[in-house]
């Protein structure tokens, strides 16, 4: 009994994938990266079915030389597919019909594995795979010359030359990505510990390292040492399973850029317990106005006018009030920690002095998004994020003036956050009236 549940155990990621494909299908088919991913998922259920039947101890030879066919075809396919789908996060383009010639490769190789199959006969290679999977590869040297030397060049080594040629692809395509976008474990440890937002792309990235390992290491160990140890390929499948989940989970996210571990623990947003509706609907209201123009917040305002008015009998100036709370509590969600921290950061130390912050820094350092730092600034100081930054700037360049009244424009602005002498001086102009030069010589009569 229990030696049939473990044996069950070894099909769970076929099966998790094969929910998966039935869940996308039925709730995500609107999601930008839904072909790739069902495809992906395909070539993963033929994969990880043939390695659950070959991982069975003493399953027949017969059912292993049909099962091995699979894995030729699956596992070069499944490769290529991840990178198009990381391809598709990180640039958001349409893949033409040419991008998916690659496919004759896997094409190529299972069709002439088919063909030797059906030359040799699967009664005719059992014996042969039962007395390879028992001894290994020092079998080869008296068949050589022979179909079965064919079978084993073309089924075993050509193969596994295809899937260290695409993995070496895939690391280096991995590292030139890590290290171009900067991809930090750091980045990963906060998004878990303190809720800060993650790149869908890093995030699935660190998600898919644990299958990819634990997959390495299974293929190093041999068919009789797992026949024997059958513990060892059910624990790396339950691990597998875990992971595939988060990373389909995270899939439904292909339209941000970035996510929180709030936003990704709501995924199905719209199930919940009546309960907690009201902050679950908070929730949703914050994500929905996140970075929305004007123009569609003033249409979306009328639309709550006309919800109003079709639902209770008020006046219009009434209605506008409803709207001015509704739409006065969904700009304005910070609270006075969020300024204290922001004025922390930007008045305590000094953060505008760096010369390529960006709204997205802030909000990061503050684990929050860009919209909401946005609309505190232009609440709280009148001004746009750009003009609060540059008047810090400006004052700090007149007291540097002051300190170091000998100091060229070049150094000026460099100290004081900008990018060059010209910014600089058409900034300073714009907000003092003068340029710095002028307001140099000005200086003693203030």
């Amino acid at each position: 009994m229990s030696f049939n549940f473990l044996a069950l155990l070894l099909f769970l990621p076929s099966a998790s994938v094969l929910g998966w494909l039935l869940l996308n299908f039925l709730v995500a088919r609107r999601t930008p990266t839904y072909m790739l991913i069902q495809w992906l998922l395909f070539a993963m259920l033929l994969f990880f079915t043939a390695d659950a039947i070959y991982s069975i101890p003493g399953i027949p030879s017969s059912i292993l030389v049909y099962s091995h066919l699979v894995t030729i075809f699956s596992a070069p396919c499944a490769i290529p597919l991840l990178w198009m789908y990381f391809d598709r996060l990180r640039y958001g383009r349409r893949f033409k019909g040419t991008y998916f010639l690659w496919i004759l490769i896997p094409f190529s190789l299972a069709l002439t594995a088919v063909s030797l199959t059906d030359t040799i006969g699967a009664a005719q290679l059992t014996p042969f795979l039962d007395e390879l999977y028992a001894n290994g590869a020092v079998i080869m040297s008296k068949y050589v010359g022979t179909t079965f030397g064919h079978y084993y060049r073309w089924c075993h080594t050509v193969f596994r030359v295809v899937i260290v040629a695409e993995l070496v692809f895939a690391v280096v395509y991995l590292l030139i990505y890590v290290f171009k976008e900067g991809v930090r474990f750091k980045s990963f440890h906060e998004y878990y510990s303190k809720g800060a937002p993650i790149k869908v792309i890093d995030l699935q990235i660190f998600v898919l390292i644990t299958p990819a390992l634990f997959i390495l290491v299974k293929v190093l160990f041999t068919k009789t040492f797992l026949d024997t140890h059958l513990w060892l390929p059910v624990v790396l499948n339950v691990v597998i399973s875990v992971s595939l989940f988060f990373f389909n989970r995270d899939s439904w996210f292909g339209a941000r850029k970035t996510i929180t571990r709030v936003q990704a623990g709501n995924v199905m947003m719209y199930n919940y317990h009546p309960s907690i509706e009201g902050p679950i609907k908070e929730i949703m209201v914050e994500e929905l106005l996140e970075g929305v123009s004007q123009e569609f917040l003033l249409r979306l305002q009328d639309k709550v006018g006309d919800r109003l008015q079709n639902t209770a009998a008020m006046t219009p100036r009434e209605m506008n009030a409803v709207k001015d709370i509704l739409f006065g509590a969904a700009l304005n969600p910070w609270d006075d920690s969020l300024l204290t921290r922001f004025q922390t950061v930007m008045l305590n130390e000094q953060l505008f002095l760096q010369p390529s912050l960006s709204l997205q820094d802030i909000a990061e350092r503050l684990h929050t998004n860009k919209t909401y730092i946005s609309k505190l600034v232009n609440n709280t100081y009148n001004l746009s994020f750009p003009e609060f930054l540059n008047t810090l700037r400006v004052d700090y360049a007149k007291q540097y003036i002051k300190n170091h009244p000998n100091a060229k424009q070049e150094e000026i602005a460099r100290a004081s956050g900008f990018l060059s002498a010209s910014t600089f001086n058409n900034i300073f102009r714009k907000i003092t009236g003068m340029t710095p030069k002028m307001w140099a010589l000005k200086m003693p009569l203030q």
